[in-house]
């Protein structure tokens, strides 16, 4: 399910350093700052709060420990370092990127990418008007263990290549792919076999996007399409990529915290909301315009219509008062909405006497007993409360870690999957399921269910815990700094 969120602009601007790597703390150097954060120096508290914040994790339990601190200000800015530490923790967590490293010398493209699509554990291949005379071309490139991303990058360096789409969205410009087998006599190249979830490259047709990499996320800008630009504001667009195996559902808002022209001269971003008007992906040769919808068909418009431009979910637009058609500096963020993958939401332990309750993130609460009647039967009766909103349950065909899948899936119910001591799961079949708003919190619903636990030889023996899996959606910022940002628009 994807959710659509509208774009909000709100750059604030501001002169920042690039900031070196943080030096580790020194022996007792958190407890020392800690004890800071109570200074009657106004300046040394603040200095205090910004050490520890750069040490994050590295200080989390001294900073921990200090929100229990009878003094009411080393309490209150401890409180709030945690709050700002751990959803730095969580976000780069939620975004953290899977590492390759290649070292490659003199070696076909399609080969390149085979390595590369191993060690990712996504589709890497060549897409583009004639991919079979990119397939044959040498080239030579070593990484180091960096990022997916940066490892594309230079393999896009390498052999003069540029990201056409990732994940079903394709760039302003790119080819649409179209999977097909090598001509007789070319050489030979791999296709996708699952197009959209697969990162797509073609030959480069210009010059060399100007391009960040932030974890599991690679952000490109692209010029505007010029009929949709504005006589009073220049602007960009920005191209979220993340790793096939991260679901971006929505691209929320853009902050820039510095723009500066080639002269150094700073620029003020423009805060007016875009208007919603048609989806204006790219201005082919020629002059075409092409509207990309979001069910993935194409119009082909007159390019003397004047057409404002709407971002998709993996696209930002940025707009900034200038009279200056000039490339830019831009350093800012772009936040998002991430799906986690598959994950137990909550964990409980079963008990044959009393009934346990366990709550989970995104607001996700359960409650289990198990049943044994005078057959020897076993049930686990259930209460699950969640957002749907902003939680999936688990379908059976998910592979889930530690569950091996079976003829009937993954064995799970409605996302519940009851287990053994020593992990085996249970078959289970829903004996009875009551569904029912929760009136406390709105939004959220109530299902109460009874799981039968069916025996089998050599299956599982005594049921010991019951995981409730899902995945949910959660804000992210992904940092961006971007060199040689082409601007189109604004007044000259």
């Amino acid at each position: 399910m994807r959710y659509a969120l509208p774009l909000v602009v709100s750059a604030l601007l501001a002169a920042v350093a690039v900031g070196a790597p943080v030096p580790p703390p020194t022996a007792r150097e958190a407890t020392q700052l800690v004890e800071k954060l109570g200074s009657e120096d106004f300046a040394e508290r603040e200095a205090a709060s910004r050490r520890l914040d750069e040490l994050g994790i590295l200080a989390l339990a001294e900073v921990r420990a200090a929100t229990k601190s009878e003094n009411a200000e080393v309490a209150n800015r401890a409180k709030e370092l945690v709050r700002t530490i751990e959803r730095r923790v969580s976000n780069e967590r939620a975004i953290a990127p899977t590492t390759v490293e290649l070292d490659l010398t003199d070696t076909p493209l399609d080969a390149v990418l085979a390595e590369l699509s191993k060690q990712a554990g996504c589709e890497v291949v060549l897409g583009g008007l004639k991919p079979e005379q990119l397939a044959g071309t040498k080239v030579t490139v070593a990484t180091g263990k960096v990022p997916f991303w940066s490892a594309v990058v230079k393999v896009c360096d390498a052999g003069k290549l540029q990201v056409a789409g990732a994940g079903g969205f394709f760039a302003p410009g790119a080819t649409p792919y179209a999977p097909r087998q090598a001509p007789k006599g070319a050489a030979a190249f791999r296709v996708a076999a699952n197009p959209g979830s697969a990162v797509i490259l073609e030959a480069r047709d210009g010059p060399k996007r100007p391009a960040s990499v932030h974890g599991a996320v690679l952000i490109e800008a692209f010029e505007l399409p010029k009929a949709a630009a504005s006589n009073t504001v220049a602007a960009v667009v920005l191209q979220v990529w993340p790793e096939p195996r991260l679901s971006w559902q929505a691209t929320a808002d853009v902050k820039v915290t510095k723009a500066t022209d080639t002269t150094g001269r700073v620029l003020v971003p423009d805060l007016t909301q875009p208007v919603a008007l048609p989806p204006v992906q790219r201005v082919g040769n020629g002059g075409v315009i092409v509207v990309r919808h979001p069910d993935g068909t194409v119009t082909i418009v007159n390019p003397a219509v004047d057409l404002s431009f709407t971002p998709n979910a993996r696209q930002a637009l940025v707009k900034l008062k200038t009279g200056v058609n000039a490339a830019t500096e831009l350093t800012g963020s772009v936040y998002g909405l991430v799906r986690s993958p598959p994950e137990p939401l909550v964990v409980i332990a079963l008990n044959a006497r009393n009934e346990v309750t366990a709550t989970g993130p995104a607001g996700t609460e359960a409650t289990a007993t198990l049943n044994t009647d005078a057959d020897g039967k076993r049930t686990v009766s259930v209460t699950l409360t969640y957002d749907p909103l902003k939680v999936n349950p688990v379908r059976t065909s998910d592979e889930l870690p530690d569950v091996k899948l079976t003829p009937n899936g993954n064995q799970s119910v409605h996302g519940l999957c009851v287990t053994d001591a020593g992990g085996k799961a249970f078959d289970l079949s829903l004996a009875k399921a009551v569904n029912s708003p929760d009136r406390t919190r709105q939004g959220r619903i109530i299902l109460a269910m009874r799981l039968d636990l069916s025996a089998a030889k050599d299956g599982p023996t005594v049921p010991a815990k019951l995981v409730f899996w899902g995945n949910y959606a959660k804000p992210v910022g992904v940092p961006f700094a971007l060199k040689d940002v082409p601007l189109v628009g604004g007044a000259k």
